[in-house]
């Protein structure tokens, strides 16, 4: 099967990355990782190292609840530890700041952590308003603006990479560096075919059993290898998420102008992808934009990597972090 035949059967579920490929999937390999060049992990070893000396020492501060405004609607997020510079965190389709809680006690030593509800999601305000990428990078400026955070290394994952992406590429000047768990941007391939069956997929989930069919799609984001606890959390989080909501976040990915190219963003970059939807066929348009990406492949997990396999996240962000940290800390 194709490229083009592939993301023609799964294009309603663009903003999951993974789902472009699953009809040729790669053979699983047991759980680990596949670390690409760029990182080099005894370089970076000493800093990996005292996380845990350092959490021990300090603890994980306790998280300030907050709201920011934007156009009259309040953003939630949560705040641990203080500075100028920061680490923020965003969720993504349906999903809120709960699933970054592994990640926090691995970063705080390194940087001040800011996890963000989107606009329609977890504890923000959910207006029936458009949901674009516009909207959510907009929420993410004001988020820095409330924590009076200067500069940040914007992390998203699934749809939270595309505006993470959008966020960098607006206002790149307030931008450390452009971390994607399981995230994209939008990728230039039949776009008509993507544009389309987002359309359709919205106007599915429109329907009276819409949690049902939410329940099918969600499904093909795991590996025989995701626990039980896990599907069930996300599709928890996902079902809690409204109606209008969850339709207007695939509309609103349903814009042309979001697949046309931008000029290379030149700020650091990684990625940690999962392997069961072979993302590494994407990485020279990835490099196109982001020509200082650096990524890491995954396997045995599905979409939802910090939440299956906690500890290997932790461990790839840690030493990316360790790389940028005295951008981290300058501030």
């Amino acid at each position: 099967m194709n490229i083009s035949s592939i993301v023609g059967a799964l294009s309603a579920a663009r903003f999951f990355a993974p789902l472009h490929l699953v009809s040729s999937l790669p053979a699983q390999h047991s759980a680990g990782s596949h670390l690409r060049p760029g990182i080099c992990p005894l370089a970076l070893a000493g800093g990996l190292l005292l996380v845990p000396l350092l959490s021990l020492a300090s603890g994980v501060p306790r998280a300030k609840e907050r709201f920011a405004n934007l156009d009259g609607h309040r953003i939630y997020y949560r705040s641990f530890g203080s500075g100028k510079s920061a680490m923020i965190f965003l969720s993504g389709w349906g999903c809120d700041t709960s699933l970054w809680r592994n990640q926090v006690p691995a970063l705080v030593p390194y940087s001040r952590v800011l996890l963000v509800d989107l606009p329609g999601h977890g504890r923000s305000d959910k207006p029936d308003i458009p949901y674009t990428l516009d909207l959510f990078a907009r929420a993410v400026y004001a988020v820095l603006e409330h924590a009076r955070v200067q500069k940040a290394a914007v992390v998203g994952h699934s749809m939270g990479g595309m505006v993470a992406y959008e966020f960098a590429r607006r206002w790149p000047e307030k931008t450390i560096a452009l971390i994607w768990v399981d995230g994209t941007f939008t990728i230039p391939v039949d776009v008509d075919q993507q544009i389309t069956g987002l359309r359709k997929r919205a106007e599915d989930f429109r329907s009276p059993d819409y949690q049902e069919k939410v329940r099918k799609f969600i499904d093909q984001l795991y590996v025989p290898q995701t626990p039980t606890a896990v599907r069930d959390e996300v599709t928890r989080s996902i079902l809690a998420t409204p109606q209008h909501v969850l339709v207007g976040c695939l509309e609103g990915l349903a814009d042309r102008r979001l697949y046309e190219p931008h000029p290379p963003l030149d700020l650091p970059a990684f990625a940690i992808f999962s392997s069961f939807w072979n993302p590494e066929r994407f990485i020279d348009i990835f490099k196109k934009s982001l020509p200082r990406l650096q990524y890491q492949v995954l396997t045995g997990v599905g979409h939802y990597p910090m939440l299956e396999k906690p500890d290997l996240v932790n461990a790839a962000l840690t030493r990316f972090v360790a790389s940028i940290q005295p951008e981290l800390r300058k501030h």
